[in-house]
């Protein structure tokens, strides 16, 4: 009896072992079936005696078919026998030959559709611009891609491509990541052009899945909100995995590292052509900039947003072997800000020497590529005095207190770039709940040295009133709120922030001169919720995934942002119009670019603040104008380090 239960069970697996290996194995099973029970209703109807209705057994099988796929031979038979099996038959038809084939055929069918809708099928693309990875940003890169229509032109014109295509990869593509392109794009989402794929960027059979080896670019965004490991360190192993592709050329990487110490180990990871952006430290630059020069957050998103004034590069080989400083007349409709070469950018005043070279993309501020075309004629600037040039450069700017709420990985790098300004004197208070013991761990692993400001590390709660008001946030200059990663998410973090910015709020509402509040939120959505006079915020996630996307569409817009959002070379500043004393009184964009020049600075435009809510307008339309000025109003410039003494 054991014998025969385990035989009836080794069968019984076999057969379920058949028929889940696929469509076909079912389908055969289902004939086999169909196949035995004409042949043995035939074979009976054949052997029924001297009543038999058919003598050949070829016929009886045939009318045993025929009655088993077709209900309609129903009322053909007359003989009891006959009707008798015709009516089993058919029974079984019903079952087999329309129940399990139709249910076999819609499985397969929604199988097919299932994963055709997962993206596990391997594309055939050239020039394509692939993503690696899904997170919050995702869709607002290919927002902002589908947005910069004329650097997407141009982008396509260097690949020799007619049409751009995004390719995806995700861990697993799902219909909310679908919904939420659909939502972001609107009108602009066309599927034709946007394709998903499941996958890990770690596996190189991944990679050949979006055909990595002749995309035209590739951006590698990080992940910020890893609870456990360092994120850098998937995505190095993601460049080494891209460097055995099977590629004749390797494509273009734009790859995002989170961790400032990690850009170098990235650069050897990757053999092709690669732009390594921290964004992090970028980000990290442009709060402590913020905090020095209240405003410039409206600067940075102008730039970034692709709204407005942008930056551009561009070969103007009819201007090489003059003077850069000479040039910078030469463009009526854009402001000139130097010269795109070898990995970084010359900017104008750094030398009085500097001159265009036959290969250099000179960078400018300006509303449209085309309006970065020479209209005029050179025009020879005359060299600042270099005694003047030595006072600026000795000059301080004094002392600040600066109150930091909340941690995350960009706060090492923060602390790093306040240090980093020699001529001012800064003390940073660092205030979270996370221990200051992991905090302290986290600044030895970065390298961080504080030679120069003075940091210190308190613990306590930022969203419970009583731990901030022993902190006197009425007696700091600026404070700056940022979000924690460490939460997990950006809701959670954004939630985090506006309730530390509620607490805050509270306590400074008596306060006669509130300190400047500069906030980090990871939403444009929540960006509306922190509008005050004193207030600045920056969607530091909208900031990289800008950073990301333009620089794929032209790589050298990266040593440009290198230089001018880094710390060490060029700064954004803003100057006070009444103090200059060109404010109540006739002057135009023109006059005021040689008055800047002479001081080593690159008027980008005015920031109106008299009156009102303060409005910024960078590199105005007609530059021959008057601007009228008014008390309140400043300048923006971009102030470039001082050439060193001949």
């Amino acid at each position: 009896m054991r014998l025969i239960t385990r035989l009836r069970h080794l069968i019984q697996f076999k057969l379920e072992q058949f028929i889940l290996r696929g469509v076909v194995s079912r389908l055969m099973v289902i004939a086999l079936a169909m196949a035995l029970i004409a042949l043995g209703a035939g074979l009976l109807v054949y052997s029924a005696g001297p009543d038999a209705a058919y003598d050949d057994p070829g016929a009886a099988v045939w009318w045993a078919f025929l009655r088993l796929t077709d209900s309609g031979y129903l009322g053909d038979d007359q003989s009891t026998l006959l009707r008798s099996v015709s009516t089993v038959l058919t029974v079984l038809g019903v079952v087999l030959f329309v129940g399990a084939l139709i249910a076999t055929m819609t499985q397969w069918l929604n199988d097919t559709i299932e994963t055709l809708e997962a993206g596990y099928t391997p594309i055939a693309q050239n020039n394509h611009l692939l993503i690696l990875g899904w997170n919050n940003r995702t869709a607002r890169m290919v927002e902002q891609v589908l947005a910069s229509e004329g650097r997407v032109a141009r982008f396509l014109s260097r690949h020799g491509g007619r049409r751009l295509h995004i390719v995806i990869l995700a861990e697993r593509v799902s219909q909310a990541m679908v919904q939420e392109l659909k939502d972001r794009l609107g009108p602009r989402y066309d599927p034709r052009r946007i394709t998903l794929r499941s996958g890990t960027p770690l596996r190189a059979d991944h990679l050949k899945r979006v055909d990595f080896g002749h995309a035209a670019a590739v951006l590698l965004p990080g992940r910020e909100f890893e609870r456990e490991g360092a994120p850098d360190e998937a995505t190095i192993k993601t460049l080494m995995s891209a460097a055995t592709a099977d590629a004749e050329t390797l494509p273009l990487m734009v790859t995002e590292i989170l961790d400032a110490s990690h850009l170098e180990t990235a650069g050897r990871a990757y053999p092709g052509p690669a732009e390594f952006i921290g964004t992090a430290l970028i980000v990290s630059r442009l709060l402590a900039q913020n905090a020095r020069h209240p405003g410039l957050s409206w600067v940075y998103n102008e730039f970034l947003d692709g709204v407005g004034s942008q930056i551009f590069v561009r070969e103007c080989p009819s201007l090489a072997g003059e003077r850069l400083v000479d040039v910078a007349a030469c463009f009526e409709r854009a402001v000139l800000l130097g010269a795109a070469r070898d990995g970084h950018l010359v900017p104008l005043h750094a030398r009085d020497d500097d001159r265009v070279e036959a290969d250099d993309r000179l960078a400018f501020i300006a509303a449209s590529f085309e309006d970065c075309r020479p209209t005029a004629p050179v025009q020879a600037l005359a060299t600042p005095d270099p005694v003047a040039r030595s006072a600026r450069a000795a000059r301080r700017a004094g002392h600040r207190r600066v109150l930091v709420l909340g941690w995350n990985r960009k706060v090492p790098a923060l602390l790093a770039e306040f240090d980093a300004y020699r001529r001012e004197t800064v003390a940073l208070d660092v205030f979270s709940q996370l221990a200051t013991d992991v905090r302290d761990r986290e600044l030895e692993r970065t390298g961080a040295v504080f030679a120069h400001a003075a940091v210190r590390q308190l613990e306590g709660d930022l969203t419970a009133y009583h731990d901030v008001g022993r902190l006197a946030p009425a007696d700091y200059d600026t404070i700056i709120l940022v979000a924690s990663d460490w939460l997990g998410s950006a809701e959670a973090a954004d939630a985090r922030v506006l309730m530390a910015y509620l607490v805050l709020s509270r306590l400074l509402e008596s306060a006669d001169r509130p300190p400047r509040i500069l906030v980090e939120t990871l939403s444009a959505d929540n960006a509306g919720l922190f509008e005050a006079p004193h207030v600045e915020c920056l969607i530091s996630p909208d900031l990289q995934s800008s950073m990301l996307t333009q620089i794929a569409l032209r790589r050298e817009l990266h040593w440009v942002m290198e230089e001018v959002f880094g710390a060490g070379g060029a700064e954004i500043a803003f100057r006070d119009a009444q103090a200059l004393g060109v404010a109540a009184r006739g002057v135009d964009f023109a006059a005021l670019q040689g008055q800047r020049a002479a001081e080593d600075e690159i008027l980008l435009g005015v920031m109106r603040g008299a009156g009102g809510a303060a409005r910024l307008e960078l590199n105005p339309a007609d530059k021959q104008a008057d601007l009228e000025l008014a008390a309140g109003d400043e300048l923006v410039v971009l102030a470039v380090p001082s050439p060193p003494a001949a």
